[in-house]
């Protein structure tokens, strides 16, 4: 993985090319049915819960009386060729995907404010050739959220769509990921770093900036493949991230409009495979240090609210060098709960993270507790995601940072049934 790390290769072709080394022949189709379940591997347990009563996974040797024969979906497996700018856009051999981009931006007068702008697919059937534009085979959900840190608001906008005639998609024909009119538009140019521009609007907050990447792509894991249960070989996607760019443009809240810069994260991930029931949630950070070294860190957790050796992450360097951390080398201990009025969730809102073979210790402090992500019309389960501040030291020195945080599970299971009856018409939105 990671430029050298794990034998990966670089070579320019039309596409930029890399390849993880595979250690191991590809696994068979296990031959089972696959049940969807409440908590996907790297995915928000929303985007799992509302797309699986949208409509129902394709079972390998099902036969759909409109459609014959359901084609298996494809598998994540070591040695994947990495081809790109095709593999920053849509996978629908795979049942799942998503665009995930965070950030704090400030103002020249050093206001805050944090953002979430999140892309989901989700993938009926994998045939190639729909029955229809209006077929559900491809199903979109986006999330968009605004943290107003000085207005102490927390903001929340969600939509849900066919794929449809160009409703929304993620094309590299077009370059674009959107659903609506939120979209992440790719300029052409340089590969390695494309510059990408993000709008969103929404009737109480409006973001469009301009994303320029310091690093290049970094692909998470080792032989390319990123693995989230260290016993589990299926549980695993490919992801990839651009751990740091830098982002320009305005932000407006309400009536006020403000020009900001700051930094962001983008993560790309896609995969078939789900995890375990008696995995119930995980805790996810993204961590940009003042010494220009990014983290990306991770635990899955049991139905007792421990990790075992479930807890996985990625160090960057200031230069873009990558190498993946040992399974069960960071630390994560839960300090103050956050409950929320609406949802009776307790969050824990403060950390502390440890990775020993860096010497690094950092304390996590939300910009806002109430940065829980739910809507209460039906659609959207209830998660955490904020913006954070970091501080502690690596190696007896001090050290500063910035990022998100992520955690699910904590609402308790998920009624399926009961959520993401907006997807029988053309599309939703909140």
């Amino acid at each position: 993985m990671w430029g050298s790390e794990g034998g990966c290769k670089v070579k320019m072709t039309p596409y930029r090319r890399l390849r993880a080394r595979s250690d191991a022949p590809g696994s068979a189709s296990r031959g089972r049915e696959r049940v969807m379940r409440s908590r996907l591997l790297g995915l928000p347990v929303v985007f799992a819960a509302v797309l699986s009563v949208v409509t129902a996974v394709a079972v390998p040797g099902v036969v759909d009386a409109d459609a014959g024969p359901v084609t298996p979906p494809a598998r994540v497996v070591p040695g994947y060729t990495f081809e790109f700018p095709r593999d920053h856009f849509a996978h629908p051999e795979f049942e799942s995907e998503w665009w995930y981009y965070t950030g704090n931006l400030f103002t020249a007068s050093g206001r805050h404010f944090g953002f979430e702008l999140t892309f989901f697919r989700r993938a009926r059937s994998v045939d190639a050739e729909p029955r229809s534009a209006w077929d559900l085979d491809q199903v979109y959900l986006a999330h968009f959220a605004v943290t107003d840190t000085d207005g102490e608001r927390f903001i929340v906008g969600e939509r849900l769509n066919r794929a449809g005639p160009g409703i929304a998609g993620a094309a590299a024909a077009v370059r674009r990921v959107w659903n609506g009119h939120w979209s992440v538009e790719w300029r052409p140019g340089d590969e390695d770093r494309p510059v990408q521009e993000l709008v969103a609007m929404h009737r109480d907050a409006t973001l469009r900036l301009v994303l320029e990447p310091r690093k290049p792509v970094v692909i998470h894991g080792r032989n390319g493949i990123s693995r989230k249960v260290a016993g589990d070989p299926q549980a695993v996607s490919y992801y990839l991230s651009f751990t740091r760019l830098a982002a320009t443009g305005t932000i407006a809240v309400g009536d006020e409009e403000f020009a900001v810069e700051g930094q962001a994260w983008m993560d790309h991930e896609f995969f078939s495979d789900y995890l375990a029931q008696d995995k119930v949630g995980w805790d996810w950070m993204s961590v940009q240090l003042d010494d220009g070294s990014d983290l990306m860190l991770f635990g899955i957790r049991d139905g007792q609210g421990g990790y075992g050796p479930d807890r996985f992450g990625t160090y960057v360097d200031a230069a873009g060098g990558a190498r993946p951390i040992d399974p069960g080398g960071v630390g994560f201990r839960p300090g103050r709960r956050w409950r929320s009025e609406a949802t009776g969730a307790e969050y824990p809102v403060e950390w502390q993270v440890t990775v020993p073979e860096l010497g690094l210790r950092l304390d996590v402090r939300p910009r806002l507790d109430a940065q829980e992500v739910y809507s209460g019309d039906g659609i959207l389960p209830p998660y955490w995601e904020g913006a954070v501040r970091y501080a502690g030291e690596r190696r007896g020195q001090p050290v500063t940072g910035i990022g998100y945080l992520e955690m699910t599970g904590y609402a308790g299971r998920l009624d399926i049934g009961a959520i993401g009856e907006a997807a029988a018409g053309t599309g939703s939105e909140r």
